[in-house]
């Protein structure tokens, strides 16, 4: 397919975030069947908002993907206090992954400081918890300049993934803008590409250009059943 191997394949499929839940009129049975989903290929997480958890910790209990929810969505223009509050609720009912949006309006006005210190302050709520953390730096709202600045910013205070967008704001996820990010940071931490991402082309596309985690949604699903995948057996 377009010259993408089976072995790309695989990759992407055990990286992918599976965000078809992730909207603002998704219920119960589109949690539920992102699980059904996600177990059935080997996606490596079901992301869905915190009112979801509780379903997404019960449907994915023993398949080894990752109940993920976001902390400061979609603006992270909520206080450091909440959004801790928010992390931890999520971390006690048992998040597995945690994506974290910036304080975006700081960034903006120069205020780096604070902006690092509001993401170390989530990130100390994580720490025990051992969970992946990602922080969300909204690349369509900023200038390649401000893209490096960010994802500097992002690994200098310690979390383990950069992440694009939160397909709620301007923009999407581009190669240019990967390898912007991998420039940046080199490998002090990953990266997670979302916001826009169509299709398993797509997918591949970012990972060849530095990304380690992809967000896709139920196209991917069509493609692969079309494709008659089948997840690797253990």
């Amino acid at each position: 397919m377009y010259g993408i191997t089976d072995e790309e394949i695989q990759r992407l499929v055990a990286a992918v975030d599976y965000s078809e839940a992730l909207t603002i009129t998704a219920g119960e049975a589109e949690a539920r069947q992102a699980c059904r989903d996600a177990r059935e290929y080997g996606f490596r997480a079901v992301v869905a908002f915190p009112q979801y958890l509780g379903i997404l910790v019960d449907e994915l209990a023993g398949s080894g993907v990752r109940a993920q929810i976001p902390v400061g969505f979609p603006c992270g223009g909520q206080t450091t206090y909440v959004k801790c509050l928010e992390a931890e609720e999520g971390l006690k009912r048992g998040a597995t992954d945690l994506d974290m949006m910036m304080n975006l309006s700081a960034f903006k006005s120069g205020r780096y400081q604070r902006v690092r210190e509001d993401i170390e302050a989530v990130l100390r709520v994580a720490k025990p918890y051992g969970v992946p953390f990602k922080v969300i730096i909204e690349i369509g709202a900023l200038t390649d300049d401000e893209i490096i600045i960010a994802a500097r910013l992002v690994a200098d205070a310690g979390a383990d993934y950069v992440k694009t967008c939160t397909g709620f704001g301007p923009g999407r996820a581009t190669v240019h803008a990967i390898r912007l990010i991998r420039e940046a940071v080199g490998d002090r931490c990953g990266i997670k590409a979302s916001g826009g991402v169509a299709s398993l082309e797509d997918g591949v596309a970012f990972m060849r250009a530095g990304a380690d985690i992809v967000a896709l949604r139920q196209q991917l699903v069509g493609q692969l059943r079309g494709m008659g995948w089948k997840k690797p057996v253990a």
